[in-house]
């Protein structure tokens, strides 16, 4: 289900920093400024331990950073309340394991609840709406399995189809694609460029580089806690700053369906090895 937002969509941060491990930890965010509006589809990309991930579970209130503000649309993130932020913004965890046996059409129903004045009897139109979710998904012939028995890339169409339900203007994606075939990962994107379009904000963390110059408008590139870059994807993705970013030497280029590509660099006495 997708629907254009009442109205445009906004999110903001200053000078986030989010340390962990006491005096002797690490600082994972540091001193981290960002802003987003709706029709956006951000790429959040870099190396592992770039702090990708604890960006976006601080963007979706989940972890608390101990110095900055987000605002969403306009207004401080921790004074918004539970049900009024869950009306607003949706998020899904890059772990998408349940630990109860629930049939997946109720993982998918829970998407309803910011909504629901009665949990215990939905409305017609939020059965439906749930149906159409999973449809949009791919995953309506799992709705009667126990979401415990399903694969992982089937649990994570299940908890996207949750996030459908949801509805709101504001879309956080933590690796969305991971655990998804091809022709999956390829429909995931395609209905994150459709949120987009509809006028919502969808952020998203992504690995593939390709898969982000083709899905976004936008794309950060993180590293050690900061945005090192921000921009359109082919100015953000170009050899200095991958090069920068990763470690790895690579050579960009337009591959023959005129999309955005790259090919690791070989040294000849790599090659020799």
């Amino acid at each position: 289900m997708i629907t254009k937002p009442k109205t445009s969509p906004t999110i903001s941060c200053h000078d986030l920093t989010y340390h962990v491990g006491g005096k002797e930890g690490r600082d994972i965010l540091i001193n981290l400024s960002f802003t987003a509006k709706g029709g956006e589809i951000i790429g959040i990309c870099g190396p592992n331990g770039a702090g990708k991930s604890t960006f976006l579970k601080a963007l979706g209130g989940l972890i608390r950073p101990q110095q900055g503000q987000i605002m969403i649309n306009g207004q401080p993130l921790t004074q918004i309340k539970t049900r009024s932020l869950a009306r607003e913004l949706s998020f899904l965890p890059q772990d998408t394991q349940v630990p109860f046996d629930f049939p997946s059409r109720d993982i998918v129903l829970m998407g309803r609840h910011p909504y629901a004045a009665n949990l215990a009897a939905w409305s017609a139109a939020d059965l439906a709406i749930v149906d159409r979710c999973m449809d949009a998904a791919e995953c309506r012939a799992e709705a009667d399995q126990l979401v415990t028995t399903l694969s992982g890339g089937e649990r994570q169409r299940v908890m996207i189809a949750r996030l459908l339900a949801q509805d709101t203007p504001i879309v956080l994606l933590d690796e969305m694609t991971a655990n998804q075939d091809i022709r999956h990962a390829s429909l995931l994107l395609d209905l994150a460029q459709r949120l987009a379009a509809s006028g919502k904000l969808v952020i998203m963390v992504l690995h593939d580089l390709r898969a982000a110059a083709r899905a976004c408008s936008r794309v950060c590139l993180m590293h050690h806690g900061q945005i090192v870059a921000d921009g359109e994807p082919v100015d953000v993705l170009h050899e200095g700053h991958i090069e920068f970013v990763y470690g790895i030497p690579v050579k960009t280029f337009i591959n023959p369906f005129g999309e955005w590509d790259f090919d690791i660099s070989r040294h000849d006495e790599d090659a020799q090895l």
